[in-house]
Formats: structure tokens, C-alpha cells, sequence
């Protein structure tokens, strides 16, 4: 999404922002984030089980590893292209 959003932003002149906001939206992980916190709700409201606890855990890893690697795809191109030295 990173580099197609500065591809396309040099070809039609415009931020890359405007295509690559867009396209990141979708793709937010709201299911994972969801039974997260209702698991969190659950071991409030009924005590502390196992289960409720693995799935906590488990949503909540999987939320911040799919968010960490939108993240990283959407920074690294401003990482490599926007350089002001050289790479090598």
C-alpha cells in the first residue's frame, strides 16, 4: 500500500495520503480487536478463566502484530524515498 500510494501520488500529483488512507481503513483488524475487549469485559464481569484469558491474550498479539505490519508497510516508503543522504 506504502510504495503503490507514492507511485500513485507522483503519477496523478497528490499526496500520498490520499490513496494510501483509504486503502489502510479496511483493513484495520476490528474483529480481533473486538473479541479482545469482550473478553476483557467477560473476566470482569464472570472472574478470571483460562480460556477467557488465552483468547484475551491471543486477540489482543494478533491486533497489534496485523497493526504493527500496517504500520511498517505505510512508513517504510517514506523511509526510502524521502531520504535527504544517500542509503549506501
Amino acid at each position: 500500500i506504502g510504495f503503490l500510494g507514492v507511485h500513485l501520488s507522483h503519477r496523478y500529483l497528490a499526496h500520498p495520503k490520499a490513496f494510501t488512507v483509504a486503502a489502510i481503513i479496511p483493513m484495520i483488524p476490528g474483529v480481533h480487536a473486538y473479541k479482545a475487549m469482550i473478553s476483557m469485559v467477560q473476566i470482569h464481569h464472570f472472574g478470571f478463566s483460562d480460556a477467557l484469558f488465552e483468547q484475551m491474550i491471543s486477540s489482543f498479539i494478533n491486533t497489534s502484530f496485523i497493526l504493527g505490519a500496517i504500520v511498517f508497510g505505510l512508513a517504510l516508503p517514506g523511509l526510502l524515498f524521502y531520504r535527504q543522504k544517500p542509503v549506501v
